[in-house]
């Protein structure tokens, strides 16, 4: 098996994930994250809850958002691994949550949100 490796220039974490260790690229997952801006805003609850200080934080905990029972009874703890599943399918990875949202395919994308997401605090 060839594997070719695509280094971005702005990777700051390096990330283990299926046996391959990928560049994660903070500036990729600003923009993967314009998609997710309608609903999550950093620092406030909208349509989504706020974002912020998500990595390490107990699924379905925000103050003052209003979660599906299937959220709030996950017993998740968004890390890399965690928040990878629920944005690869969100539905199989809490199913019953209420996020309209069908998921991420591309690994890489998903691994560069996630660096981004880590960016917040």
């Amino acid at each position: 098996m060839i594997v070719r490796w695509k280094v971005r220039p702005l990777a700051v974490a390096i990330w283990a994930f299926g046996g391959a260790a990928w560049a994660q690229d903070v500036e990729m997952g600003k923009q993967a994250f314009a998609a997710c801006a309608p609903c999550h805003a950093p620092d406030q609850n909208g349509v989504g809850p706020k974002i912020s200080g998500v990595l390490n934080r107990p699924a379905g905990s925000v103050e003052g958002f209003r979660y599906s029972r299937a959220m709030k009874n996950s017993r998740i703890v968004w890390d890399e691994k965690s928040l990878d599943a629920y944005l690869a399918e969100p539905q199989k990875s809490v199913p019953g949550n209420l996020m309209p949202f069908s998921g991420i395919a591309d690994a890489q994308k998903r691994g560069d949100l996630i660096a981004y997401l880590g960016t917040l605090k």
